[in-house]
């Protein structure tokens, strides 16, 4: 009985000290303690890899990312090549680049597949071009099998292991090139997949010329028609591609003629000679479609096609391209990379080929940085006329974060 009457008075005085306090002046209720509201912290996600952040109250992952890149060349090209060189007191002998990268990532599982969103902005400062110039290298949606925006082409698949940064090697992709397209891929499963996309005609254009040498491009009707086969396994990747083009003069003298190209390519990872070394290969014909497979062609007619009496004469072209790296340590790599583009032009004496060759080494002395130099080559052979030369030596510094 005593235990009880004890119990009800320990009660009775935790109620009367609950309205006290209710009962308090503001100034004496504000020392009080009142539960603190929930914070929605960032939390890491890790269903994409590491860097991946939850966007606070959804399920959305983001990841932003960034690099900064100084370049500094010396050119040795002759003049019968033109651009930077020694060879004139009006051509510059050097040029120092710099760039900064700004990329986002975002990604969210749905009952239909993966959403994701990406995109890549480059900001960069040239000797010869003091002003900053602002270059969207990717913009696009994914949503399932469905992508949507501007990225590479599904045209191209290796773009060598060099800097690949001046002379830009035949048969393979251009890594300064993006288009505007839009594009579906079927999973097949078992690493096999195939796409079919509309993508941009004016970014694969080189011209076209009358037989006085004037351009005669014609306004665009027909986006390029771009397919690939894929296959994705642990030893690498292998495809096969095929794209339309459409030529089409502006003064309409001439009808407008489809042109194609079609392709191959293969990379080959080396794991049991060094972790990062891998192997590759790109080539490619075209018929009216020469950036496809020769992506920065130096020669007399780099056009898709002639107006010839009348009639439009498309150019043919074939290139092949290969490229390889090897890591000599976990610091040290070297790259080598060569190509041969041969292009059979309407006009008489206006067939060319190209060789390109180029080879680096890289010292990364800690996550995220390199440091490496390389040697660029291009030689231009025209049926007739002088050969040419060009030639640049690099050195780039580089911080990824």
């Amino acid at each position: 009985m005593r235990r009880i009457l004890r119990r009800t008075k320990t009660l009775v005085a935790a109620a009367a000290a609950c309205a006290g306090a209710a009962s308090l002046p503001p100034a004496l209720a504000a020392d009080v303690p009142m539960a603190a509201e929930p914070v929605d912290y960032v939390r890491v996600c890790d269903a994409f890899g590491s860097g991946f952040l939850y966007v606070p109250g959804t399920e959305t992952c983001f990841r932003v990312m960034g690099r900064v890149r100084a370049d500094y060349r010396v050119y040795g090209s002759d003049q019968a090549y033109g651009g930077p060189g020694f060879y004139s007191n009006s051509a510059d002998g050097y040029v120092f680049r710099a760039r900064g990268y700004l990329y986002q990532d975002s990604r969210t599982n749905t009952e239909y597949g993966l959403l994701r969103t990406y995109s890549e902005i480059w900001f960069t400062v040239d000797t010869n071009a003091p002003d900053t110039a602002v270059f969207i290298r990717n913009a696009y949606i994914q949503f399932g099998g469905l992508t949507a925006g501007r990225g590479t082409s599904f045209y191209d698949l290796y773009f060598g292991d060099t800097f690949n940064t001046v002379f830009k090697m035949a048969g393979m992709g251009n890594p300064d090139f993006a288009t505007n397209l839009v594009g579906y891929t079927a999973d097949f499963g078992s690493g096999f997949s195939a796409t079919l996309a509309l993508e941009d005609t004016v970014y694969r254009q080189s011209g076209i010329q009358s037989a006085a040498g004037i351009t005669d491009q014609g306004g665009v009707r027909v986006p390029d028609v771009v397919a690939n086969i894929n296959l994705k396994q642990d030893w690498g990747v292998a495809q096969l591609m095929a794209a339309t083009h459409e030529v089409r003069t502006s003064t309409g003298r001439a009808d407008s003629e489809l042109g194609y190209s079609v392709g191959a390519g293969l990379i080959v990872n080396l794991p049991m000679i060094a972790k990062g070394d891998r192997i590759g290969i790109q080539g490619g014909y075209a018929d009216g479609a020469l950036m496809y497979v020769g992506p920065q062609a130096q020669g007399p007619s780099v056009v898709d096609g002639v107006v010839r009496n009348g009639n439009l004469k498309l150019t043919s072209a074939w290139a092949i391209g290969a490229s390889g790296i090897h890591f000599w340590t976990a610091d040290w790599s070297s790259a080598l990379g060569a190509s041969y583009l041969d292009v059979q032009a309407p006009n008489p004496g206006t067939d060319f080929s190209n060789i390109d060759l180029q080879g680096n080494l890289v010292f990364r002395p800690v996550k995220g940085l390199q440091i490496g130099t390389e040697v660029e080559w291009k030689y231009v052979q025209p049926d007739k006329g002088a050969d040419r030369n060009g030639l640049v030596g690099m050195l780039r510094v580089q911080r990824d974060f």
